[in-house]
């Protein structure tokens, strides 16, 4: 079998993979070459002289003309070339990607804004909280971690519970349980009950324990993961949405702690508390939101358990007759809406104010006005039976008074030196 017929026959993987690569690319032959003219025959020589002889002789042999071979081009080298070329090219991509990757892990690009609480044991080495952070899901890559935290020369980690923000690059990670070479120092803070968030914010710069700064921003806009947040409602009014839910109580706090730390510990206190009440906010026909911003409204106008059962009873009475009785009238709402949320520079801030502003809106406003004590919404969960629908207290004495009609309401704001 001839050569050509041979290659002809060959049909390994690479000229399979050239096929599909470039299946519009017909095979050519090369163009023959320029044909070779063969040699021009030689002159005969001059006849010898003639000789007598028996036979004729025989004439002479022709020279045959050589066909130019065919080249065929090798097409192994070409294939193998392209094929490291793309492998070099997928490499590379891969790495980029990677490297992409790598760097938005190290600085917590485009990551949630969502705190998260993480457990760190005594003894915890720098391999071990890198995989707490990844279990965690605050971190992609430990051993990257590892790498840099060593590099910026990360000291002693600390024990205890942490909480961390998914949008926390590396270096504030390490930050966050970086042990101090001082002992911490503690100290005991207590909220009272119907203070609004930017109160508890001033309280807790006060005391030492975080910035206000730092605590209002990370109040109006980190999702902490507790179940209760998922029952506050997506209204563009609410100004901050966890007012209310940051329950008043007397806590302990490290000086100098982040704002994330202590937001979570009064939202633990909070969870922990409103569990014994939960049933009966079921039953009650409204929702946590809405019991909890009818408490706001009654921690703010009443002193003491008495008073709180009796207000709630007119708030329920002008709920639950809102033809005659469309607006609360309440003027702690009033209050909060012109000090803390039309003061401030948000757009639409006038529409959450009104929205707020129990004289202009109907109803409940769209979120708590502060964060009621636990006597507050019992209140509003257990209001007193009574056909009051007004009421106002005497400021000096703080003696209240209350009425079932507007002209008994009259009589009552002349009694309690309000005219």
């Amino acid at each position: 079998m001839d050569e050509d017929k041979k290659r002809e026959q060959e049909t390994d993987w690479v000229d399979q993979l050239l096929q599909d690569v470039a299946r519009e690319v017909e095979e050519e032959e090369p163009a023959p070459g320029p044909e070779i003219p063969a040699d021009p025959e030689p002159a005969p020589p001059p006849p010898p002289p003639q000789k007598p002889r028996s036979r004729p002789e025989p004439p002479p042999k022709k020279q045959k003309k050589r066909r130019p071979k065919r080249v065929r081009v090798r097409r192994v080298g070409v294939a193998y070339s392209l094929i490291y070329i793309a492998a070099a090219l997928v490499l590379c991509g891969a790495a980029t990607v990677f490297c992409l990757r790598a760097a938005a892990d190290v600085l917590a690009i485009n990551q949630p804004d969502m705190a998260v609480e993480i457990e760190v044991p005594e003894g915890t080495d720098l391999e071990e909280y890198s995989h707490i952070l990844k279990d965690a899901g605050v971190i992609k890559f430990p051993w990257m971690f590892q790498i840099v935290a060593k590099y910026e020369g990360m000291g002693e980690i600390a024990s205890g519970t942490f909480v961390v923000n998914r949008n926390m690059g590396y270096t504030s990670l390490m930050d966050a349980v970086e042990q101090s070479d001082q002992p911490r120092q503690t100290v005991t803070v207590t909220i009272p009950e119907g203070l609004t968030i930017n109160e508890i914010a001033d309280l807790m710069e006060e005391n030492g324990v975080c910035s206000a700064s730092d605590f209002i921003r990370d109040v109006n806009a980190t999702d902490f993961g507790y179940d209760f947040e998922e029952e506050i409602p997506q209204d563009e009014n609410i100004y901050y949405s966890l007012e209310g839910y940051l329950f008043p109580d007397t806590y302990e706090f490290y000086t100098d702690d982040s704002a994330l730390n202590v937001i979570n510990r009064l939202m633990s206190n909070f969870e922990s508390k409103i569990e014994s009440v939960r049933a009966q906010i079921e039953q009650s026909g409204m929702s946590l939101h809405e019991v909890l911003t009818l408490a706001s409204i009654i921690q703010a106008e009443a002193p003491d358990e008495e008073n709180m059962a009796l207000v709630s009873s007119v708030y329920h009475n002008r709920l639950n007759n809102a033809a005659e009785f469309p607006r609360l009238e309440c003027d702690p709402t009033r209050n909060y809406a012109n000090e803390v949320v039309a003061d401030s520079a948000a757009a639409g801030s006038q529409q959450a104010a009104d929205a707020y502003n129990t004289y202009v809106s109907e109803g409940l406003p769209p979120g708590p006005i502060n964060n009621p004590g636990m006597a507050a919404i019992n209140a509003a969960l257990n209001p007193a039976e009574s056909n009051y629908y007004f009421f106002c207290s005497n400021l000096k004495t703080r003696q209240f008074y209350y009425a079932e009609t507007l002209a008994e309401h009259e009589q009552n704001l002349t009694r309690a030196h309000l005219r």
